[in-house]
């Protein structure tokens, strides 16, 4: 036989083979294959279910154009399949596989062009990134959790509680630069997205800080930083009735008797407690009358000063320290 003879059995031979195949591979088989993955869909065999359907659409591009309606509801179910395998990995806790599992959604729906269920696992990235990082943060992994943060951050620039959260950490390194940037930014942040509550946190947990590294001053009797640490404070919450008292301590132990009555007065004003919650500021505007020589009104402060933890050290200054008694009449 000579090679074109040769040539033209073999084509024939490979038309019959290629007749057969599309013959097998018809309507009925992509129908099959879709129905097997549907009953695992239903059964909750989500990665089996997507298994299937990849398995279904290899058959309908073979079989062509008559299964365009199968093709099109398949590639319309993977993307879905993956979000809900995703989300249930999230649901039971595993936030590390979840995190891989959105991320693997996103590249289904970009394959398939699924843009609803793409922007659905996009904007949950950055919430399973601070899940992790707050995990991470009670662990004490801070530098995981900064870590964690910044992936959330890379994700959606524009997230106050990611930032918010770099802020404790910073705060927790003992870094004050660092955490005041993250509070600041969180608070620029929160403020464009209307999102008040953040506002607040932020706002508090910086003024929070400032006021703790300001009485750790005033212990250490650097009485200059406690001023610069707690005039920042202001800054976040200028009606503070706690910044204005710790001021008041500060100017006392200093001898600025005028700057500790006046900042006393507006801690007073602010205060929205009652008479125990206020006993700590009127001792410190007792001990500015007191050094004033202006002995009626430090005994007035003092006698208000008489509640809770204060009462001991305020009924000390009225019997012993001032002649009270006499002043009253």
């Amino acid at each position: 036989m000579n090679s074109r003879n040769i040539f033209i059995v073999a084509f024939l031979m490979l038309a019959t083979v290629l007749t057969q195949i599309a013959d097998a591979q018809s309507r009925t088989d992509v129908v099959e294959k879709f129905n097997e993955g549907f009953e695992q869909v239903q059964a909750g065999e989500d990665l089996a279910a997507i298994e299937t359907f990849e398995e279904t659409l290899e058959l309908a591009e073979a079989v062509g154009g008559e299964v365009d309606d199968i093709r099109d509801r398949v590639r319309s179910q993977i993307p879905q399949l993956y979000f809900r395998h995703a989300a249930n990995l999230f649901r039971a806790g595993n936030i590390d596989a979840a995190i891989d599992a959105f991320q693997e959604t996103i590249n289904y729906a970009e394959q398939y062009g699924d843009n609803n269920t793409r922007t659905r696992a996009e904007n949950i990235l950055p919430r399973l990134y601070l899940s992790k990082g707050n995990a991470q943060y009670r662990d004490g992994e801070l530098n995981a959790a900064l870590e964690a943060y910044d992936n959330a951050l890379e994700r959606n620039p524009n997230y106050p509680q990611a930032v918010y959260q770099k802020g404790l950490v910073y705060r927790q390194m003992d870094d004050l630069d660092g955490a005041l940037q993250q509070f600041d930014q969180a608070i620029d942040l929160a403020l464009n997205a209307g999102e008040m509550d953040m506002v607040d946190r932020a706002s508090r947990a910086a003024q929070d800080y400032l006021i703790y590294l300001g009485g750790n001053a005033k212990e250490d009797e650097n009485y200059s930083r406690a001023l610069d640490l707690l005039q920042q404070a202001l800054a976040y919450d200028e009606s503070s009735a706690e910044v204005f008292y710790r001021l008041a301590e500060v100017h006392n132990n200093l001898g600025n008797w005028d700057e500790a009555l006046q900042n006393g007065n507006i801690a007073i004003e602010h205060e929205s407690g009652g008479p125990t919650d206020q006993a700590k500021i009127w001792f410190e505007i007792g001990l500015a009358y007191k050094n004033q020589q202006n002995e009626a009104q430090a005994c007035e402060a003092f006698q208000n000063a008489s509640y809770g933890s204060f009462q001991a050290a305020a009924e000390h200054e009225l019997e012993y320290e001032l002649d009270c008694a006499r002043a009253e009449n």
